[in-house]
């Protein structure tokens, strides 16, 4: 089928991850593209900023990408298998549980079921001899005398559903068992690390004045002085318990009753008592 013919159509199977064969109808070209896409698409997966239900994800994105860089050569799309949106560690992978007892991958924390299925796909066919150039690990193979050669090969692979390109119209491959390789790959779902909460830091300030300071407040700016009250009438109604700190020689001079340690007494009683905390009780 022809790739404009198919992003015409927009399957709702096809905005799913897939592998696909797909071939530029290049003069003298035989290599076809056996890739994956929707490589980032997993269950739950944030959509990315400023898409919509209406953009093109999956295998739909990548043939309308091949289609327009393409031009003005034709491509053609011969077969796609569909694979599941999750997240999983391979078997040569680390993992780990995280805060919330969530199994994720140590190694490679994006490492998608497709991308994992598309290794499969391409070691069957590597062990089928049909890699379009064996010095280049990349996404081209060549069969030796059908297309039907690389479609055996994805039939092999593990996945939800297949489906078969005509000229015209689209039929899901009757002949695919689920994966028919000999040798499976066992993967282990994970899922996105889930961060620790953190503690929350109150922010804080601290004002430190001298009487000298506070007189000039008061005389030079009587709203913001008044602010300034308000603030710590606001602070003193919040504390459980009311605390006054003095210097260590206002102490002793209250210790020792002289005139300006029962002054200081006097000044603390008056602050005591302006605490409405200590009103109500």
């Amino acid at each position: 089928m022809d790739l404009e013919a198919f992003t015409a159509m927009r399957p709702a199977w096809a905005m799913e991850p897939c592998l696909y064969i797909v071939k530029q109808m290049a003069a003298g070209n035989t290599a076809h593209r056996c890739g994956a896409s929707g490589t980032h698409m997993y269950n739950n997966a944030d959509l990315p900023y400023g898409s919509s239900t209406a953009s093109l994800t999956g295998l739909l994105g990548r043939m309308t990408m091949y289609l327009n860089y393409w031009l003005p050569v034709k491509g053609t799309i011969y077969a796609a298998l569909r694979i599941r949106k999750q997240l999983v560690a391979e078997p040569t992978q680390r993992t780990a549980t995280d805060s919330q007892g969530n199994t994720y991958n140590v190694d490679r924390g994006n490492q998608t079921l497709v991308l994992s299925r598309e290794k499969q796909f391409h070691a069957e066919l590597d062990r089928r001899g049909l890699r379009w150039r064996g010095d280049r690990k990349n996404e081209l193979f060549v069969p030796r005398n059908k297309v039907e050669e690389l479609v055996a090969a994805m039939r092999t692979v593990p996945g939800e559903a297949m489906y078969l390109f005509d000229s015209s119209i689209i039929t899901e491959d009757h002949n695919y068992r689920g994966g028919t390789r000999r040798e499976r790959v066992t993967v282990t779902e994970t899922a996105p690390r889930a961060q620790p909460d953190r503690g929350v830091r109150v922010p804080s300030i601290t004002v430190r004045l001298s009487k000298h300071a506070i007189e000039q407040l008061r005389s030079a700016n009587p709203s913001h002085f008044r602010q300034l009250l308000g603030l710590l009438r606001q602070y003193d109604e919040e504390r459980t318990t009311p605390t006054v700190t003095l210097p260590r020689a206002e102490i002793e001079e209250i210790r020792e009753e002289t005139p300006r340690g029962k002054d200081l007494v006097r000044a603390v009683q008056q602050t005591l008592r302006r605490s409405p905390r200590l009103q109500k009780n």
